[in-house]
């Protein structure tokens, strides 16, 4: 099984690297440029010079990023195809690099491919087609994506190598040299509408986060064990806030810029701190190994607000509410910020002189 050609309208054709040495095979099936996936030096074949080459440097692993030549493979053998050209994608094997760069090429050019559907296709002429986990999971975030022409421009592309940054680091038992603060980044497009959740701190009131950086898990059905873990997608920031669960006693955060002072200290774990300087009030920790929701789900790296330290107050609709504690054990001046953010939340504009009354 040297050369296997893809189904359809195309000379499309995915080999191992011993396919370069049947030149009949080759002239025969009518090649005229090549894609090597792999690190090789060819300067050995012989009758190199009469091909288009295109060489990717990259090893069969998991953690190896073939992503970021998605675009680079897919204009190459796109620019052949329509030359009247016929392209050859190999690696050593034919196996999982070479099939890795078919299936993005396919995906690139045809919206309706899904990475499964694509990944068929070529195993209808190469049974032996199996990207690794890494390349399929590439595959399928290069599919979210839309297959983007600019792959490095995308935020979503971004988030993806700094979570790659973070688990180098903790594997080495340290704490990331950089902090990607979401608030300060782009952000993906995101349709309007709906509800949207505000966490402020309960003490001075202070916004400390909204819908497009809460982080979502579902509580276990079962006791906690260390196989529940969430390695919380950095790739999907802009997610609905997490339903109300009794059994979840913390929101879950992307970092943002008001946890600048006790991130950048370089330590694995802390706690987090009320950015108003007149409060200053405990709120919540951070781990960048990760920690357990009282629900039973680990979520890694961590960054939580307890939710008996805030307020969550529901923005839009005619339902949008705030939770909080009791009028007693707020005090006067905090009752009547609540009380305003009440109006607010339910759409009532207060008449003028009515902000700083004592009641509503």
């Amino acid at each position: 099984m040297a050369l296997s050609r893809v189904p359809g309208d195309e000379d499309l054709f995915v080999g191992g690297i011993f396919t370069l040495r049947r030149k009949t095979a080759l002239e025969n099936t009518g090649i005229t440029h090549i894609v090597s996936v792999l690190k090789y030096d060819f300067k050995d074949f012989e009758d190199w010079e009469k091909y288009e080459h295109l060489s990717i440097e990259v090893d069969d692993v998991d953690d190896e990023n073939l992503l970021a030549d998605f675009e680079r493979t897919g204009k190459f053998i796109e620019g052949a195809l329509k030359s009247g050209g016929g392209v050859l994608v190999h690696c050593a094997m034919g196996k999982s690099r070479s099939v890795t760069v078919v299936i993005a090429y396919l995906l690139r050019q045809n919206p309706q491919h899904t990475v499964a559907s694509a990944l068929s296709l070529i195993r209808e002429s190469r049974p032996i087609a199996e990207p690794n986990d890494g390349f399929m999971a590439q595959l399928e975030l290069y599919k979210e994506m839309g297959c983007p022409r600019d792959i490095d421009g995308q935020p979503t592309y971004q988030r993806w190598l700094y979570q790659r940054e973070v688990s180098l680091a903790l594997a080495a038992g340290m704490a990331p040299d950089r902090v990607r603060f979401e608030d300060e980044e782009v952000q993906d497009a995101q349709g309007g509408g709906g509800k949207e959740l505000e966490l402020r701190c309960r003490k001075c009131r202070r916004t400390l986060a909204t819908t497009p950086y809460l982080i979502t898990h579902l509580p276990n059905a079962t006791a906690p064990t260390q196989t529940s873990m969430l390695s919380h997608p950095t790739t999907r920031p802009n997610l609905p806030p997490p339903p109300t669960h009794t059994a979840c006693t913390h929101h879950f955060l992307h970092p943002l810029s008001w946890m600048r002072p006790a991130l950048e200290q370089g330590i694995l774990n802390g706690r987090l701190e009320c950015p108003n300087p007149k409060c200053e009030a405990q709120i919540g920790r951070y781990a960048w190994q990760g920690m357990r929701c009282s629900c039973g789900v680990w979520v890694c790296p961590a960054f939580s607000l307890q939710k008996g330290r805030i307020d969550e107050i529901t923005k839009r609709g005619s339902s949008s509410n705030v939770r909080a504690p009791g009028k007693d054990a707020l005090g006067a001046a905090n009752v009547r910020a609540l009380d305003e953010a009440t109006a607010e939340g339910l759409g009532i504009r207060l008449p003028p002189g009515m902000r700083g009354k004592e009641n509503l």
